[in-house]
C-alpha cells in the first residue's frame, strides 16, 4: 500500500514518541500520529488533550478537543485547569502541533497572516499552543508540504521556538520544538535554526526545501527515512483511508 502524505508525516512523527510518556496530542495528523505511536510501539504513550482528558485512545479521529471521541478509553476527564496545572509543573514531556506558518526559528502562527490590527486572513489563534510550546518538555511540529506555511519569519508569534540568537525566550522552559516533519523530510532545529536532517521516501534536498521563503542549511549527514511499515499503515487507515 502506496503511503499518501497524512501518512508519512504520521508515521515519522510517531517513531519520535517514547513509551511510558505523556504527550499532549492536537488535531488532525498530531492525534494519528500519537496513535500510530499508542498502538505501536508505545503502548505506554499517555494521550493528553487540551479539554481535560488523560490516558484518552479515541476510536474516531477528533474534530477538536472538545469532540467526544476524546473522552473514549479515557483513564481521567478533568478540565482545562487541570491539563495545564500539569503542563506547568513539568509532567508532561513531549507535544506535537500544528499551524499555519512556522518559520526557520520553529515560532508557529495560528493568529493572523499579514499585519495583526489589518491582516489578510484572521486565523482561528492561541488555543492553548501558547502554553504548550512555552512549557512542554519537548515539541514536535507537523506540517503539509505547503511552500506558504515555510516562511523566515511567521506574521505573529503564536507558540514561542527560539529567537534569532539561537535562545529561547524569557519565561519558556524545556527544549523547545525539536523537529519539523513534512512529507518530504524532517528538520531539526540544531543551533534554534532550521536544517535538512532526513529525507522522507523518493525525495531529495530539493524537493524537501521546494518553495521555502529561506535558505535551509543542510546537515553533514541526511538520514534516509524508512517508509511505513505494514503494522503502521493498517493503524493509520481506520483514520486516512
Amino acid at each position: 500500500m502506496h503511503a499518501n502524505d497524512i501518512e508519512l508525516t504520521s508515521a515519522a512523527a510517531a517513531r519520535m514518541l517514547d513509551d511510558g510518556e505523556a504527550c499532549f496530542v492536537g488535531i488532525g495528523t498530531p492525534s494519528i500520529a500519537a496513535l500510530v505511536a499508542k498502538h505501536g510501539h508505545a503502548p505506554n504513550l499517555t494521550l493528553v488533550y487540551e479539554s481535560g482528558a488523560y490516558g484518552t485512545v479515541p476510536s474516531t479521529l477528533p474534530m477538536s478537543t472538545g469532540s467526544p471521541s476524546v473522552a473514549s478509553g479515557a483513564s481521567c476527564l478533568g478540565d482545562c485547569g487541570l491539563v495545564f496545572g500539569d503542563l506547568q509543573a513539568g509532567r508532561i514531556e513531549v507535544a506535537i502541533l500544528s499551524a499555519a506558518q512556522v518559520d526557520r526559528f520553529g515560532n508557529l502562527n495560528s493568529t493572523v497572516i499579514g499585519r495583526y490590527r489589518t491582516p489578510k486572513v484572521r486565523l482561528v489563534g492561541s488555543g492553548g499552543a501558547h502554553d504548550i510550546a512555552s512549557l512542554v518538555g519537548r515539541t514536535l511540529i507537523v506540517m503539509p508540504h505547503d511552500p506558504r506555511r515555510f516562511v523566515e519569519h511567521v506574521d505573529f508569534v503564536t507558540a514561542p521556538g527560539f529567537d534569532r540568537g539561537g535562545n529561547r525566550p524569557r519565561g519558556t522552559r524545556g527544549t523547545g520544538p525539536v523537529a519539523l516533519i513534512t512529507p518530504r523530510a524532517v528538520f531539526g532545529f540544531g543551533g534554534g535554526d532550521l536544517r535538512l536532517e532526513a529525507l522522507q521516501p523518493g525525495h531529495d534536498a530539493a524537493s524537501a526545501t521546494e518553495g521555502f521563503g529561506f535558505s535551509v542549511p543542510i546537515a553533514d549527514r541526511v538520514e534516509q527515512l524508512e517508509p511505513p511499515t505494514r503494522r503502521e499503515m493498517e493503524i493509520m487507515a481506520r483514520w486516512t483511508r
